[in-house]
């Protein structure tokens, strides 16, 4: 392949969505579009992940600390982070609990700065019609 094919056939994908986003709003099954979602995050394309829940999402952290999140400009606006991390920055999926639309995720940090450990978090996924509609963050104690 010279390298005129090359830089054609990069630029030409370019125009093509991320596999995360294609999943989303394609599939109705509650772990696809979870894990749809989870990809996104991890390759740190804010799009694809907002592609995977519904136009009013809401977003709750139970603990009270943080606002609730509805809508996608919103939560957009508190995933921007997702531009400045480090590459090596994702989380794993430690344990997942299904039971009809709801998704439960334990989830693991992995790439934090040094000091920072590997943090775990709940995340209780529903899904409706293909996206995800509510997201609840239990509190760690």
């Amino acid at each position: 392949m010279t390298k005129v094919t090359r830089i054609l056939l990069l630029g030409a994908m370019s125009f093509l969505p991320t596999l995360p986003a294609m999943a989303c709003g394609t599939s109705s099954d509650p772990v696809q579009v979870v894990q749809a979602q989870v990809d996104a995050f991890n390759a740190h394309d804010i799009d694809a992940f907002a592609a995977c829940y519904a136009d009013d999402v809401t977003i709750t952290d139970l603990s009270g600390k943080d606002p609730v999140i509805k809508g996608i400009p919103a939560l957009k606006k508190t995933y921007a982070f997702l531009a400045r991390v480090p590459k090596q920055f994702h989380v794993e999926i430690v344990q997942r609990v299904v039971t009809g639309p709801i998704v439960a995720d334990r989830e693991r940090a992995i790439g934090l700065p040094a000091g920072k450990g590997q943090p775990e978090a709940m995340a209780i996924y529903e899904v409706r019609n293909g996206k995800i509609q509510n997201v609840w963050f239990p509190p760690k104690s």
